[in-house]
């Protein structure tokens, strides 16, 4: 599984993509198998209600099946991962009921 990291008007460190690297394969391990690569884009986008806040595309793809593309807004970098990935995983396990 390969990992793609872009986040806007920021650079990615090493550590940093060590840890999203981490933090992707825990939540996504029982998948790990299936998915060729994962893109994450990171942007920062405005609200009318909460300001700035940033929004995470996240592109699935797998051998053999369409490619998985959602978003999800945080107000931070990690909660907008983490609820990409949460969505990520239930689509994963509903849609094309991979289970091991």
């Amino acid at each position: 599984m390969k990992l793609k990291l872009s986040i806007k008007d920021k650079t990615v460190t090493a550590a940093m993509k060590v840890k999203l690297s981490k933090l992707v394969t825990m939540q996504l391990q029982k998948y790990v198998l299936n998915i060729r690569t994962v893109e994450l884009q990171i942007d920062d986008v405005t609200s009318r209600q909460h300001g700035l806040i940033k929004q995470c595309r996240l592109k699935l793809q797998l051998p053999g099946l369409p490619s998985i593309m959602l978003k999800a807004k945080g107000n931070n970098t990690l909660q907008a991962i983490k609820r990409a990935l949460e969505n990520g995983q239930k689509i994963l396990a509903q849609k094309y009921a991979i289970a091991h």
